[in-house]
């Protein structure tokens, strides 16, 4: 099968990493660790499934008693059935509540009624993402199918998502979502184009979802990203305790990693080291184990850590 052309539509890269653009009204910061403040150990955001069949306020209320953050319009479908307008709507209501944990939203293209060129729906994703600043959200740029689809370059990754960092104010995190969840996204980020794109600007991407169900590729980038200070957020529900608590698959006794240093996202203080971070969705009974684990990290019990999360 012929490779359709190439995207038309950017100058080339001419070297990594880029300099943050002139063109970014608000620099982000580059992860200065708020002072007289508990670090959180292990960052969780959630998404409950079924919370929007109503008003969503009480299932967010009741994450936040669970000590978790709350994540808003990451479902594909979801947003499809809701449209920019409804997703926007949900955006207000979470700023609205001033949640104490914070709330992360997902940025697409749903204002785009037909397929728009690339531009275009860069466009749409940073008008999305400064909806959710002015909420007070930190938003997750969700991932372009149209670049899987059109089986577009490593080069040409690289360039799409530099041009959008720089219609970005950040802080900002990426989501790779590989094709066990989300077929049409096959061979999204090829090579190391993953890797290029978050050193572009680490002050402004300040780390990444990883869906991909791979234990031996999110740690191999986590410890790459973490020399940066970026933050791995984990969605891999079958290996999540061990990822929360930094530990490879096997029968051997869990110790926890400790934590080496400490960074700031969205003016939370958060621990950096050989872990993961938790940003995905799931029932309310999923919420509660998650929130009795993250006690048992805080505890240094990494045994009870994952017979919560079992």
């Amino acid at each position: 099968m012929q490779k359709p052309a190439s995207l038309p539509i950017l100058p080339r890269s001419t070297e990594d990493p880029a300099a943050p653009s002139a063109a970014a009204p608000n620099p982000a910061r580059p992860g200065q660790v708020p002072r007289a403040e508990r670090a959180r150990a292990r960052l969780c955001f959630f998404s409950l499934s079924g919370a929007l069949d109503e008003d969503p306020t009480q299932a967010w209320r009741r994450l936040e008693s669970l000590g978790l953050g709350v994540a808003v319009a990451l479902d594909p479908h979801e947003r499809a059935a809701l449209g920019w307008g409804g997703v926007a709507e949900l955006v207000r209501r979470a700023g609205a509540l001033a949640l104490p944990h914070g709330f992360v939203a997902g940025i697409s293209t749903e204002q785009l009624t037909v397929a728009g060129t690339i531009l275009e729906q860069l466009e749409a994703l940073a008008q999305q993402a400064a909806a959710i600043e002015e909420a007070g959200g930190l938003p997750l740029v969700l991932p372009l199918a149209a670049l899987s689809r059109r089986r577009a370059s490593e080069t040409e990754y690289v360039d799409v998502y530099r041009t959008l960092l720089a219609r970005l104010n950040g802080p900002v995190l990426l989501d790779w979502t590989g094709p066990r969840e989300r077929p049409e996204l096959q061979d999204y980020f090829p090579g190391k184009s993953f890797e290029r794109v978050l050193a572009l600007d680490p002050a402004k991407v300040r780390g990444a979802r990883l869906a991909l169900a791979d234990v031996a590729r999110e740690t191999r980038l986590r410890r790459e990203l973490g020399q940066r200070d970026q933050l791995v957020f984990s969605a891999d529900r079958e290996h999540l305790g061990r990822l929360l608590l930094g530990l490879n698959p096997g029968p051997a006794a869990p110790k926890m990693p400790a934590i080496e240093r400490h960074t700031e996202l969205a003016g939370q203080r958060v621990a950096l080291g050989d872990f993961s971070h938790a940003l995905l969705g799931g029932s309310l009974a999923e919420a509660e184990a998650l929130a009795a684990a993250l006690e048992r990290i805080e505890a240094g019990d990494a045994a009870g850590a994952l017979a919560a999360l079992a």
